[in-house]
């Protein structure tokens, strides 16, 4: 029974492991992402025996990778990173104007506080209301009260750059 267990956990993470690459390059520096990759998978399979099912499994696993990525950076063992204009891969074709707006709502983005960040990050990943309330223990009209507050807030930081 436990090496079951332990195949079926194996096939939920690899169905599910851009979660984990995504929140890496959001949270680590390259030199740490291996590390917080590594911490992440530690932590949900250290964490599954408790993984009652009231969520989708994809949801729990946001949930585990999001607190171990900022539980990692608050004790200064994981490095901010930095984006840089390699990382935000943007097409060769696009005009100039655009690039550098990209790389202020980017820069604009990396600025805000982890919470906000997290909320933005799983908005942007297509998760509904309900799911980012879930992942993160809010309320629905509290994840929707964050994000206009949030893209307010990134309104007037962009506004204020220029």
């Amino acid at each position: 029974m436990p090496g079951q267990k332990k195949e079926f956990f194996i096939e939920l993470v690899l169905k599910h492991v851009q979660i984990i690459y995504k929140i890496c390059d959001l949270y680590a520096d390259k030199e740490d992402q291996e590390d917080l990759k590594q911490e992440i998978i530690y932590q949900l399979w250290k964490s599954y025996p408790s993984f009652r099912g009231d969520s989708k499994f994809q949801t729990w696993m946001y949930r585990v990778a999001l607190n171990t990525a900022l539980l990692g950076l608050r004790a200064n063992k994981i490095k901010y990173k930095e984006l840089t204009d390699k990382e935000l891969q943007i097409p060769n074709e696009l005009d100039d104007e655009k690039p550098k707006q990209i790389q202020l709502l980017y820069h604009q983005i990396a600025r805000l506080r982890d919470l906000d960040k997290t909320v933005l990050f799983l908005y942007l990943e297509g998760c509904s209301y309900l799911e980012i309330a879930e992942i993160l223990g809010l309320s629905k009209s509290n994840v929707g009260v964050r994000l206009t507050r949030i893209k307010e807030k990134l309104r007037k930081m962009i506004i204020d750059q220029k």
